[in-house]
């Protein structure tokens, strides 16, 4: 792993190029080697391919006018990367990344895109995490959630507590009900997701407000919380 430091024509770098991957952690930027995986199995990465494969089809049986109006939707609204920078993504990906988290849902999905803004973001969240009781809890507010919002998690189970970087772990978790009322126990996802849990552990959650109506995410909250036993 070789650390380097940004300069002029390189003020941030962030994923592949090549063989080298980019990132940082608490010590500064660094570069290492990559991996390609030569065989995903695990069932979430191929039930997403499969979302992302459907919703791709999709995008071709629309017509030529909802096309245009999923261009000036996407120039209209640029999203952010993982650099903190605003970019205007192609009607076809602002198309599949709205619809394939409907799909997730499994909720309605969009031919026309969508006219309201985004969901408000929670105002607090805060995250317990007792295997003893049995209960990994989201309390957050406002509470209950409106009529067509859901709760969407993303989520990383970390060995080792000082770790704080986190964007190359998070993982979706799960979507809550409609409507979901706090406090929300997710200890049954987590185990299922990322399997035996420890005391120790420091479980990340990232929360936004998720409108099946529009498909469309508010801002996130995130907290963790140390994995106990009482």
């Amino acid at each position: 792993m070789a650390l380097f430091t940004p300069g002029p024509l390189a003020g941030q770098i962030s994923g592949r190029v090549g063989a080298s991957v980019f990132s940082h952690n608490r010590g500064g930027p660094y570069i290492r080697n990559g991996t390609i995986p030569t065989l995903v199995t695990t069932l979430a990465a191929i039930n997403a391919k499969g979302r992302l494969s459907a919703q791709s089809q999709a995008w071709d049986n629309l017509t030529v006018p909802q096309r245009l109006a999923w261009k000036g939707w996407a120039d209209a609204n640029p999203v952010v990367n993982r650099l903190g920078s605003q970019v205007t993504v192609g009607a076809n990906a602002a198309f599949v990344g709205i619809n394939t988290r409907l799909a997730y849902a499994v909720q309605t999905p969009l031919t026309d895109p969508p006219i309201a803004d985004p969901p408000t973001a929670l105002a607090t969240l805060v995250l317990s995490a007792d295997i003893g009781l049995g209960t990994f809890d989201l309390t957050y507010t406002a509470t209950p959630l409106a009529a067509n919002d859901m709760l969407w998690i993303n989520a990383c189970l970390i060995d080792n507590p000082a770790i704080n970087y986190v964007e190359n772990r998070l993982r979706l978790l799960m979507v809550s009900p409609k409507a979901q009322a706090s406090p929300l126990d997710i200890d049954t996802e987590v185990a299922a997701r990322f399997g035996t849990i420890i005391v120790g552990q420091k479980l990340v959650v990232r929360v936004s407000v998720f409108s099946t109506a529009t498909g469309l995410l508010s801002a996130p909250l995130q907290d963790d919380a140390l994995v106990v036993s009482t």
